[in-house]
């Protein structure tokens, strides 16, 4: 009952012509018993997740998450749904929601989305998933069979996902209710939170440039679809739709407010993190592109100079060692207290056989970071350097 009383309240809190589909919608709530095991085996699962290190811990980000968040709820609604926001360092797009407010955004999509109104979108979305009990749903729609369905199970096992995220999760937990989400739920999705996008005064036309913006770059490098099930739409599927629920929505040619500097200042640390996990990966057209996206930002920032650097350098083309360098040299500039550059000019001055200035950057490195971890790895190559140069001076 409470739930229904929820949904109806919710339902008056949006447009008339979204409202039909959300009263259908809460006449099928369903059993508070289903609810209950959902919301205990979330609290289990946001445990994994916060003891796996795959948090990225930056209160000031998650404050600004949630003040979003805050801004999209309904008045109405704020003491029925409580919403927290974390952030996974995961470099695919992705985020979810679980049954109990708790929604997780991945740095992968933080790191490609350009304004705080297409964050909104991905958050009112998320928020909608909940405020619709689209888990619970779901979870009995698998009632009957014991188990989601195995080609639900089998998807989650081999998405990206299941390498960080997934593999913390209960195979039947929420988490693959979540992944199992039917078509028609995420198209109320998209409804529900694209009037809470609206009534917060967001630019709804963000919405279609985040899809389309999406879909070019997942089609970068192979980059996953943020979809598990293959009943989901596609981002061409949603960015059209999008564009029909906006030329239906009466507010939807209603300048909104977009945020782009706010945003891009309260995700920059998160975009630099993103940019190191595709480094990891080997997907430097993504890396490369972060970074100096970053660097526009915060030009004088010497990590970020010397990430760059790593970035060209570990890529291997044309002229990418050259550049390397100067960023490694700007890096050096812009901090020289900072031991990292050192190390790796170096190494790029060794490889180029200027011994001289290949030791003196081995050298201060080590004078920086003494006690580092690959000091003896350093010290080898610091030996070779003044051998060669002591060869070189005796003329062999």
């Amino acid at each position: 009952m409470k739930n229904a009383l929820m949904i109806l309240i919710f339902c008056c809190a949006l447009s008339a012509g979204t409202g039909a589909g959300l009263l259908h919608a809460a006449q099928e709530s369903g059993s508070p018993r289903d609810l209950k095991w959902l919301l205990l085996q979330a609290a289990e699962e946001e445990k994994a997740l916060d003891r796996s290190g795959l948090i990225y811990d930056d209160p000031d980000l998650e404050h600004y998450l949630e003040r979003i968040v805050r801004n999209l709820q309904p008045a109405e609604l704020r003491g029925d749904l409580s919403f927290r926001v974390r952030v996974i360092k995961d470099p695919h797009l992705n985020a979810f929601v679980f049954p109990d407010g708790a929604i997780y955004i991945n740095t992968g999509i933080l790191a490609r989305i350009e304004n705080e109104a297409q964050l909104a979108t991905i958050l009112a979305h998320e928020m909608a998933h909940a405020l619709m009990r689209h888990a619970l749903k779901t979870l009995q729609a698998f009632e009957g069979k014991g188990t989601a369905p195995a080609a639900i199970q089998e998807r989650f096992a081999k998405s990206p996902e299941r390498g960080t995220v997934g593999r913390l999760l209960a195979p039947n937990g929420p988490a693959v209710s979540v992944a199992a989400y039917s078509s028609s739920l995420e198209q109320e999705a998209d409804r529900v939170g694209l009037d809470l996008i609206i009534k917060a005064g967001y630019d709804p036309r963000e919405a279609v440039d985040l899809f389309r913006h999406l879909e070019k770059e997942s089609m970068k490098e192979g980059i996953h679809e943020p979809f598990i099930s293959e009943t989901r739409p596609s981002l061409r599927d949603r960015m059209r739709e999008f564009e029909r629920l906006l030329h239906a929505h009466r507010d939807a040619e209603m300048p909104g407010i977009r945020n782009r500097d706010i945003f891009l200042l309260e995700t920059k640390r998160a975009l630099l993190e993103n940019a190191r996990l595709d480094l990891k990966l080997g997907r430097f057209t993504a890396a490369l592109t972060e970074a100096e996206k970053y660097l526009r930002i915060s030009p004088r920032d010497a990590r970020a100079l010397y990430l760059l650097g790593e970035i060209l350098r570990k890529r291997g083309e044309d002229g990418d060692v050259r550049r390397a360098r100067i960023f490694y040299e700007k890096a050096i500039s812009e901090d020289p207290s900072y031991p990292e550059p050192y190390r790796t000019l170096g190494l790029v001055q060794y490889k180029a056989g200027e011994m001289l200035l290949a030791g003196k950057s081995f050298q201060c490195c080590l004078l920086l970071s003494p006690h580092r971890p690959d000091r003896a790895y350093i010290e080898g190559y610091l030996r070779e350097c003044r051998k060669r140069e002591a060869e070189k001076g005796a003329g062999l």
